[in-house]
């Protein structure tokens, strides 16, 4: 009995060491193939040369402007270009098939690929038939390229993966499950949030909202209407003109305007908040902190103490509320 164990084992020890060496040898197969397979415009540092990856398809459709565009992938990037000169929306797919465990190339049967024009409406989505349970399941990226006229409205969504969108007018929502968002020169109402990436802003013109559970959030010369909202991280706004309400669950705020609007409302529950803001007729002022430093505290009318300023600057103006929790405050009027 303990011959027929030690032979039973001595079986399964071989099986298993079989195994082994095969999934090696598919390892070392899949090498080669894997180190091409890179996301347009990727560098590889050991040669210093730039390898491009075909699209895996290509679409174009005519569409009157202004026209609107809906984009959803289950996991990868969205970059969408716009300019005057394109008259028609041209789509590109790339299918990045990641690792393939079993075989040397991943089935793309699971996964439902969509391209369609509605009117003046171009629609473009991957989504996968039914979620894989499985530890060595598809793990395949969509990313979408998109060139596009100008008056375009969008709504572009990911599971995982960044977005950037540029030189468009027109209202835009954008959503990504975990990557970061990037934005520049837009024109019109703005819509961007993230579970756990940054968000950075430039040249953009309208109202804008912007929320992101767990990075950064930075504007250079933004104007209109800014909701700021991060739950983890800092905003940094430059160059700013127009009215904000900002909020940051644990970080600091940094602000410089060159005109104010409506007002500014600047709140961290821990951190400090630095704002800058131009010589107006005046100004009325609650700031809160545990520290609070104000540069031309001669002219304002009103209570200061320490950690709390609450008054009129100068003859009055727009509303300027700064409140910390636990940080410093300090207004420059410049």
């Amino acid at each position: 009995m303990a011959d027929v164990t030690l032979i039973s084992r001595k079986y399964v020890f071989q099986l298993f060491a079989t195994v082994m060496f095969g999934l090696l040898c598919t390892f070392t197969t899949l090498a080669e193939p894997l180190s091409t397979n890179l996301k347009v415009g990727i560098t590889d540092s050991t040669d210093a040369t730039t390898v491009i990856q075909k699209p895996y398809l290509t679409q174009e459709y005519e569409v009157d402007t202004p026209g609107s565009l809906k984009i959803f992938t289950v996991g990868g990037n969205i970059d969408v270009e716009a300019s005057s000169s394109y008259k028609k929306v041209r789509i590109e797919l790339y299918v990045d098939r990641g690792f393939a465990f079993w075989s040397h190339s991943k089935n793309l049967d699971n996964y439902r690929i969509t391209t369609i024009k509605r009117d003046d409406e171009i629609v473009a989505s991957v989504e996968q038939k039914k979620r894989e349970q499985s530890f060595f399941g598809d793990r395949m990226n969509f990313s979408f390229k998109i060139y596009m006229p100008k008056e375009m409205s969008t709504q572009l969504k990911t599971l995982g993966g960044d977005i950037s969108l540029r030189n468009v007018s027109g209202r835009q929502m954008m959503k990504t499950g975990g990557g970061s968002i990037s934005i520049s020169d837009i024109k019109g109402r703005l819509e961007a949030y993230t579970a756990g990436g940054n968000i950075d802003i430039t040249n953009s013109r309208g109202t804008i909202y912007a929320q992101t559970q767990g990075g950064h959030i930075s504007l250079d010369r933004a104007q209109g209407e800014m909701r700021l909202k991060s739950n983890g991280g800092r905003i940094v706004s430059e160059r700013t003109s127009g009215t904000m309400l900002a909020q940051v669950g644990g970080g600091d705020i940094w602000a410089d305007f060159v005109q104010v609007g409506k007002g500014i409302n600047l709140e961290t529950s821990a951190g400090n908040i630095h704002l800058e803001v131009p010589d107006h007729r005046g100004y009325e002022l609650s700031l809160s902190g545990s520290e609070v430093e104000f540069s031309d505290a001669e002219d304002l009318r009103g209570e200061q103490s320490k950690g709390r300023i609450e008054g009129t600057y100068k003859d009055s103006g727009p509303p300027i509320d700064l409140n910390t929790n636990v940080g410093t405050i300090t207004l420059t009027i410049k």
